[in-house]
């Protein structure tokens, strides 16, 4: 029976820590990384786009042009309807533009979170997104995406993040190059109850090996 218990810690606490260390997981579509937000942000308050803008618990900087040429702020909009960047976009949105520009996302407390969601756009006529992932200035995961116009981009990973970095470029998986990324409705939850539980377990069934020892 011992032997029994010790596997099943073992086996939670190493598939909990493959979840980890394997790579951040990315989601598409409204509510596949986020169920219950708890913090969100939509940027109808942003009326001047704000680098280092806060709101709903949530802070966004980005780097590139100043102003994106006054677009996507304060009602200002350079193209007939929002929706032509996503169809998710509505109203003011976040946008950039430049050399290897990006959209960064970031708690405003600093603190790591688990999963984010939020409408991923473009300047172009088709998306091709990229992002990366960090904790402490350690990039932990990127991704390519490409469709034919914006999407709900989901972001999860167990471990935690505390930065996010977006970027749109023109073809399919580039790196780098000019970028005009977009975001809007952007959604940050708690971490999946039944991965923190699988984490839980396996540290408490360790801890109880030890003492038996």
């Amino acid at each position: 029976m011992k032997k029994l218990t010790r596997k099943v810690a073992l086996a939670a606490l190493l598939m909990a820590a493959g979840q980890a260390s394997a790579t951040v997981v990315a989601t598409f579509g409204q509510g596949s990384a986020v169920r219950n937000a708890v913090y969100s942000a939509g940027f109808e308050g942003n009326t001047a786009l704000a680098n280092h803008y806060q709101e709903g618990g949530l802070l966004f900087s980005y780097t590139g042009s100043a102003n994106n040429n006054g677009c996507g702020y304060a009602g200002i909009d350079c193209y007939d309807d929002p929706a032509e960047l996503s169809p998710a976009f509505g109203g003011n949105y976040m946008a950039t533009a430049g050399s290897n520009a990006y959209i960064r996302i970031r708690r405003a407390d600093g603190l790591d979170f688990h999963n984010v969601e939020f409408a991923a756009g473009s300047g172009y006529l088709n998306l091709n997104g990229y992002w990366k992932t960090f904790n402490n200035g350690v990039q932990t995961g990127s991704g390519n995406f490409s469709k034919p116009d914006g999407a709900i981009l989901g972001l999860a990973d167990v471990t935690g993040f505390d930065e996010v970095r977006y970027y749109a470029f023109s073809t399919a998986n580039r790196t780098s190059g000019f970028s005009a990324a977009a975001i809007d409705d952007v959604r940050v939850g708690l971490p999946e109850p039944a991965a923190m539980l699988l984490f839980m377990t396996g540290l408490a069934g360790l801890g109880g090996l030890r003492r038996r020892r």
